[in-house]
């Protein structure tokens, strides 16, 4: 098939044998916090720094996390439950996002530790503190990229141990190590090396990317008028 945009796609034929197991939500009860797991992944990884009122650090990782608009700027994280990073961001009104390279992944899941709200995870994981530019709480040096964040507002989805708590910030300052930059300005993604979040206990390192540039309108009706024979019928050309 060739490569060309608005070449059509041939759906997969359907095997009559194959068979779906259903899940009635309400009766997988809790499962449904590792079923929505296995099933949303890999998910990107937000480390999340910020202060308490008495300028004590916390760490901590979200997998919960994307961007939630361009214009502004708004990236999300999701508090599962009510954890010292949404109780520091309520506080204080700032965050920092530093993403996630694979070679930290120990270090990471380390800070993920259930620690009370006095301990500094950045120390006790042994890493080094970078100041930020906008906000006060500062960045993870070892990090290959930081996102430094106001808060917009926090969405919560209930009160329960897993109900969700959406932190959504606007992005006011980018920092990127300058050896991950590719030749257009932007992070290059092998070179950042991003772990991932995958299923149950699974960390997964991000796999060779592949470009598919996206179809546009235009192009497919293009390619269908081309695809019409000289009598007016649809043509049989190979896909």
């Amino acid at each position: 098939m060739s490569d060309r945009v608005g070449d059509r796609v041939e759906a997969p034929a359907t095997d009559p044998a194959d068979q779906r197991t259903e899940f009635d939500v309400e009766a997988l009860g809790r499962r449904t916090y590792a079923m929505l797991n296995c099933l949303v992944a890999p998910r990107p990884i937000a480390w999340v720094s910020t202060l308490d009122a008495a300028g004590v650090i916390n760490l901590a990782p979200h997998s919960y996390f994307t961007v939630a608009s361009v214009q502004p700027p708004v990236v999300q994280f999701t508090s599962v439950g009510r954890k010292d990073s949404l109780r520091n961001v309520e506080a204080t009104g700032e965050f920092v996002v530093n993403l996630v390279p694979w070679r930290l992944r120990e270090v990471v899941n380390l800070t993920s530790v259930d620690a009370p709200p006095d301990v500094d995870e950045l120390a006790l994981a042994g890493l080094t503190v970078q100041p930020s530019v906008r906000v006060r709480p500062p960045r993870v040096a070892q990090s290959p990229a930081a996102i430094e964040c106001l808060l917009v507002e926090v969405r919560s989805f209930g009160a329960g141990r897993l109900s969700g708590q959406v932190v959504f910030g606007e992005v006011v300052h980018i920092a990127v190590d300058t050896a991950v930059l590719a030749g257009d300005g932007l992070p290059d993604l092998i070179l950042m090396g991003n772990a991932t979040r995958a299923d149950r206990d699974h960390w997964a390192p991000m796999g060779p990317p592949e470009e598919i540039v996206r179809p546009r309108w235009a192009d497919l009706q293009a390619d269908v008028q081309a695809d019409v024979r000289a009598d007016g019928q649809p043509g049989t050309r190979a896909r």
